[in-house]
């Protein structure tokens, strides 16, 4: 454990006062950002580098996951060509030391986008379901974000469309950084899509959610970075009494990527539900920890993951359940299910309950297993090549997921899930 601590400390990028105060200026951060950020500095020279021993990094090695330059991230230049945003939708691009850009459909639908921190009530409202203290990557991320947007939907505000943010790993480093804010009552539909990138270009990016009183928010993080990034990506959402919080992600892309994703449930008739899907292969290796956390009763929440692994990929998921002190009648549910189409390729699952009061409902369940030849032979035996027959057990397997994802994204992930496994198809 020493040698692993040790290795720990000399990994750890340095991050400077002076240096924050300069990454805050050129963003245009008020004074109270800025002092934000310094707090967040302050938090992050408490962390250590989390040792492989600790729980939640026994498959995953941190060092690769850390900035190959020193930080504060150089930005790209100014000049750098990216796709341009669509017109049919509402849509934000957001690129390290750039505000972000939004389209006229953004513009229009009734939201206040600004870059973080800029405003002042940034400083009051990040950290909220995320805090700087909550780990290492975060708190770096709290300290050093080069791109960050906050998104603010007013009291019973409802978006007829999908808001779509899009952030490329162009940037050597990128630490995105969101706030997305719905005040009670309103309505929205986010679909965050992390994509592109170069080899060993890292990703480390935190996205806060707050659901007021009664609000009803839909995020959707799509990940499918090119081949040789790494990236870090947090999901946390704050719901508050009778809100509704649905977070569904799917996992395509990268090298080594790992993705923490959950919410608390901190008002009587908060209710929350986390989907995913993950699709593996080409030696990927894929990180998943989603948490649940009843803070008071009358909640519910339910967790459902499926992963189809190929090759000589490895998914590792590792999901928490936990009810306070004082949550009573509160109901949990989770379930991770894993599909292995190669003898090389492998599945961990790791099911957590920690209960502490009486008068709950909560239940789990992990699976790995190889595809049904059954399936597979049914299927050849009317007509189908034994490729097409292995994705349509595949597709089948996906199907009770993917259903549950609200109809207003749907195209758009099926889209990526598909693609997704075209690639995947002759790499067994």
């Amino acid at each position: 454990m020493a040698d692993l601590e040790l290795m720990a400390s000399e990994g750890k990028p340095v991050v400077g006062d002076m240096d924050v105060r300069r990454l805050s200026g050129e963003l245009g951060e008020s004074e109270a950002g800025t002092a934000w950020r310094l707090a967040a500095l302050e938090a992050y020279r408490n962390e250590e580098l989390p040792p492989r021993g600790v729980h939640l990094w026994r498959y995953t090695n941190p060092l690769n996951l850390l900035p190959r330059e020193a930080l504060p991230a150089a930005m790209p230049p100014r000049d750098l060509q990216v796709a341009q945003l669509p017109d049919d939708q509402p849509a934000i691009l957001l690129l390290p030391g750039r505000a972000p850009e939004m389209n006229g459909a953004a513009r229009e639908a009734g939201l206040t986008v600004s870059p973080l921190l800029t405003d002042s009530r940034d400083a009051r409202r990040s950290g909220l379901a995320t805090p700087a203290e909550s780990g290492y990557f975060a708190s770096l991320n709290a300290a050093a974000f080069n791109a960050g947007v906050a998104i603010r939907v007013p009291a019973g505000a409802r978006l007829e469309q999908p808001l779509r943010v899009i952030v490329p790993a162009f940037a050597e480093t990128t630490l995105p950084r969101l706030l997305i804010d719905a005040g009670a009552g309103s309505e929205l539909t986010v679909v965050e899509e992390h994509v592109d990138g170069r080899e060993d270009h890292r990703v480390i990016g935190v996205t806060e959610i707050l659901v007021g009183q009664n609000a009803n928010v839909r995020h959707v993080l799509a990940e499918s970075w090119d081949e040789g990034v790494c990236g870090w990506l947090s999901v946390r959402a704050r719901v508050e009494r009778d809100g509704r919080y649905l977070g569904a992600s799917a996992t395509l892309g990268g090298h080594r990527v790992k993705l923490e994703l959950g919410a608390d449930l901190a008002g009587p008739g908060a209710r929350s539900e986390l989907f995913g899907v993950v699709l593996g292969g080409d030696g990927q290796f894929l990180d998943h920890h989603t948490s649940h956390r009843h803070q008071v009763g009358d909640t519910w929440s339910d967790i459902h993951f499926k992963a189809v692994l190929t090759g000589k990929s490895r998914s590792s998921y590792t999901g928490l359940i936990r009810i306070e002190e004082g949550a009573a009648r509160s109901e949990a549910l989770q379930e991770n299910r894993n599909l292995l189409l190669s003898d090389t390729a492998r599945a961990d699952s790791i099911p957590e309950l920690e209960i502490l009061t009486d008068d709950v409902s909560c239940s789990h369940g992990a699976t790995a297993a190889p595809i049904d030849p059954e399936q597979v032979f049914y299927l050849q035996s009317r007509g189908l090549g034994r490729e097409e027959a292995e994705r349509l057990v595949v597709q089948g397997f996906l199907e009770p997921t993917l259903d549950m994802v609200p109809m207003a994204v749907r195209t758009r992930l099926d889209e990526l899930v598909q693609d997704r496994l075209t690639h995947l198809g002759g790499a067994r």
